[in-house]
This record gives structure tokens, sequence and C-alpha cells, in this order.
């Protein structure tokens, strides 16, 4: 999937806490429910989540092993810097409702895939998104999360913005007028499709002509198929023109993190109209295409399509790295507490939290001056002081205060925040290792709070800003306990950081994208 999640080894400290999702049986509570837990905690607490998956493992393989434990299907860790009170309390009361984790017992290198920062926003389909909210239900997540079962908050294609990062279609009868915003809001916004049983086949063989940029364009939603816009070969078999798939199926990709859940989802995919998506015989998928599905005995191949046929693909809308992610997963509805439902329901989740992490990724926001001058562009999650081209905001040695040269520089971040009253920040102040780890940490949060104090009197309001501090538990280099180091390796780790959201409540455009 391009080079913005380059797999690594990471060393997790002791006291993270590792929700295992290779329990089995796999049941609602134990591997549905921990994306509850992983929404909750992203939207609620200021955290970033690892998110591990082995590279080299075979279907259902171990990521990890913790004492005797063996942890599968993509876990996902809460580091030690992120877990207050606060958060204790969310995951014991996650636990009570059948969440299994540990904390770690020793520093260990795990797997790391990405971090998962920024929480999703599910926008149902008006035509049929009730089908979806069995998904959310199974999982404990909220109504707030996708606009709950009232139609009023779910939109059509045409409505979709900024603050919509996942369009939901469970099943949908798109036409190229309804539809074709699709086409602009994957490319220009980075939105994510997911799209169930014929709605899929159906999307990709839409087209029609649009003014782009005052010259009419001949465009074609054909997101994961090749082929130019237009042409009689372009898109997919029509579901009306090929037959059922045959399972079992052959589940691929095993360390893809869309394929991250136990055993198959084959016996939840075998209804409604399109059980199974071709490319047309004289078509084939996109190269970057992630076919994590296939039916190797599909009966259309090759006297229709040459395949292969997929059950479950997703990919860049267009093959470009980037636009946002689609997924087509067959079936009508696939929700049930059978292991096989938790599977494709695992599935469907995967790709929303690694479908929202691309957005934050690649959706630059570009920062204009009250003349119309572009100034800079960032991403959300990026550090508004870098983005200015500051040096780190620096502490001395043992001390929780303002120097002349930050509050400069606090005061330009105070410029930005008046200008643009959609931007939130979440302050990050860390330590060096020198000292005890208790006492790092209370001194990050010291200067979490003066920082906060001195940009609240100089006229940001309060509700703008969060923050926390982490001590020594994310230093920028191996300057950890007992490993000298000279004063300026020392110094880089006693930072600030000042991280981006939006406030879509208030959001209106003054933010170009």
């Amino acid at each position: 999937m391009g080079d913005l999640f380059s797999q690594k080894n990471e060393m997790i400290s002791k006291g993270s806490y590792a929700i295992n999702m290779g329990v089995i049986p796999q049941t609602p509570e134990n591997a549905l429910k921990p994306y509850g837990l992983i929404y909750e905690l992203l939207k609620n607490h200021p955290v970033e989540i690892k998110w591990i998956i082995r590279p080299d493992k075979k279907k259902d393989g171990v990521d990890f092993r913790l004492g005797e434990e063996d942890f599968r299907a993509g876990s996902f860790v809460i580091p030690v810097s992120y877990m207050s009170p606060e958060v204790e309390k969310e995951i014991q009361k996650w636990e009570e409702k059948g969440v299994v984790g540990q904390k770690l017992q020793e520093d260990q290198m795990l797997p790391l895939f990405t971090e998962l920062s920024v929480a999703p926003k599910w926008t149902l389909d008006k035509q049929n998104g009730a089908i979806a909210l069995a998904y959310f239900k199974l999982a404990g997540i909220p109504d707030s999360a996708h606009g709950g079962s009232n139609i009023n908050n779910w939109k059509e294609p045409s409505e979709l913005g900024v603050c919509d990062d996942l369009f939901i279609m469970p099943h949908a009868e798109p036409t190229f007028e309804t539809h074709k915003n699709l086409y602009f809001w994957n490319r220009e916004y980075k939105g994510a499709i997911w799209a169930g049983c014929h709605a899929g086949s159906q999307l990709e063989n839409l087209y029609g002509r649009v003014d782009f940029n005052g010259k009419s364009q001949l465009i074609q939603l054909n997101f994961l198929s090749a082929g130019a816009a237009g042409a009689r070969t372009t898109g997919l078999v029509p579901y009306y023109d090929h037959r059922f798939a045959t399972p079992p199926y052959t589940h691929q990709l095993a360390s893809d993190p869309v394929s991250q859940y136990l055993g198959k989802s084959d016996m939840a995919l075998i209804n409604g109209s399109e059980r199974i998506y071709y490319p047309k015989k004289a078509n084939e998928w996109r190269a970057g295409a992630r076919q994590i599905i296939i039916d190797q005995s599909a009966p259309d191949i090759p006297d229709v399509s040459n395949g292969p046929g997929c059950v479950l693909i997703y990919g860049h809308g267009f093959d470009d790295p980037k636009n946002g992610l689609v997924m087509y997963q067959a079936s009508h509805d696939f929700s049930g507490e059978a292991p096989s439902n938790i599977a494709a329901i695992r599935a469907f989740f995967n790709w929303s939290f690694y479908a929202t992490e691309v957005k934050r990724k690649e959706n630059i926001i570009q920062f204009e001056s009250k003349d119309g001058g572009k100034i800079f562009a960032a991403r959300i999650g990026d550090d508004l002081a870098k983005m200015l081209t500051q040096d780190p905001i620096l502490f001395d040695l043992d001390k929780a205060e303002i120097k002349p040269k930050a509050a400069a520089q606090l005061d330009e971040i105070v410029a930005y925040m008046e200008e643009y009253p959609e931007l939130l920040i979440d302050i990050r102040s860390h330590t060096d290792s020198r000292a005890d780890d208790a006492y790092n940490l209370d001194l990050s949060r010291k200067r979490v709070e003066v920082t906060q104090d001195y940009l609240v009197k100089s006229g940001v309001s309060a509700y703008r800003i969060s923050g926390r501090g982490y001590g020594e538990t994310e230093l920028t280099n191996d300057c950890r306990n007992g490993v000298p180091c000279p004063e300026a390796e020392h110094e880089k780790n006693r930072r600030s950081e000042f991280i981006l959201s939006i406030n879509c409540e208030v959001y209106t455009g003054n933010l170009k994208l």
C-alpha cells in the first residue's frame, strides 16, 4: 500500500497494554468489542495506538507472544505513555464487556505496522445505510460515530465533505448523477468508500461527463478495476450477468491490515444479489488492488471473466496512493455472532481504522493568509510548530518555565489559532531520561500546564487545547536510562509538540484542501 506504512520493529515499553485479538473461540465480546474500545480511546483520550502485525506470518499465525499467551490477528497496543488513570478506567470498563488483554511485563520488540491516531467518522448512505448498524452495535461503537438509526444523520454522496472519513454503502442503486461526487471526494478529500453487495459492480460501471477546471471531462467510477473511462470493456461484470461464488474461498495476504481476522468469513458472505466481483472479460483489477479473498473455483472463469473473482478486495482509488481507500465486500448483510460473521465484520473494521489513518496522513490542509496567499501545507496530526519551521520548543533541565525564545514561538502559534478557529491542538510535552521516571512524568505535566496557561492568557480558548505529559517514555534517540549522552542529545528530548486537528463542528471551509 505504498510508503505511508513502513513495517518496522519497535521497542514497546513495559506497562503498555496489549489487546489480544486472537482469543479462540472468537466472540463479539473478545473480537469485536476491542474496536469499540480503541474507538473510545481515540475519540475521547489523547492517545496513539500501536497496531502490531508480523509481516511474514501465515494465515492465523502468531504476531508476538507475552508470557505463555500467543497474540494473533493484529493486536492493538496502548503504550505505557498513555496509560493515565482515565485510560486505565476505560480499559477496565471494556474488559468487563469481554475485551481480553494484558500489560507487558518488560520492554519488548514488537512488529509495528502503524499507529492509529484518530477516531473514524463513518457516514452511512441514505439508500441502505441501516444494514451496517448491526456491525457497530456488536462492536459497541456509539451512534455518534456514524449517525445512528436516524436517516437524517446519513448522507447522499453529493453531501460528503472533508469531515466525512468513510462512506458506507451496504447496498445501493448508484447512478452517475447521484454518485459522481465520490470521484472527487475520494481524490480531493481522501475520502474512503466501502460498498457491499451489487453496489460495488454498479459503482465501477458508472461513467459520464463533468466540468473539471473549466473543461468537460469524461470520468468513470472504476476505482479498483483498470480501463479507460467510458470504454465498453471498462469496469466489472454486472451482478445479473454472472453466477454466484463457490466456497470454500482462498484467504490471501495474511499480514495485510484488512486480513487481521481469525478463521474464514465464507459462510457469512453467501447471501444477496452479488457474492463475488469479476473484472470484465477484456479487463483486469488494478495492479495495486489487494485481493484479500478470492474464489479459485469461480464458475464464470474463463467464460465471462479472466478473473480472479474476488469476494473481498480493496485499494487506493485509481491506484493512486494519495487517494482514499475503496473496498468491496460481497454479500448483502453479514451481521451475526458466528465465527464467520465475526471474521467478516472484523475485515470491515480493520479497513475502517486503516482507511481513516490513510486519510489523516494524506489529507493536506492548505493554510492561507487573509489576503489569500498560501503559507504552508499540513496534515491532521502534524506538529504545528514544525509546520511553522520553528525550532523545537525546548525547556531547561529540571525546569517548567517558558523561555523568551519559546514565548515568541508560542505567540506565533497563538496568531494561527486566532486566525483559524477550526484548529485544535494537543500539547505533548517530553523530558529527557535523567532523573526518576515518576519525577519526569510529573515535570512534563507541569510543562504542559505552563504552556497551556500561556496560550489561554494570550487569547486562545481553553476548550481548543488538550495536552498531557509523557515524561521520558517517548525519546527521540537512544539516550535512555544509564546510556551516556552529550547534553545536546538530551536536550532534543526536552521538547513540546503541538499536534493539529480540526473541529468539524465549526469548520467553514477557510482551511483550503
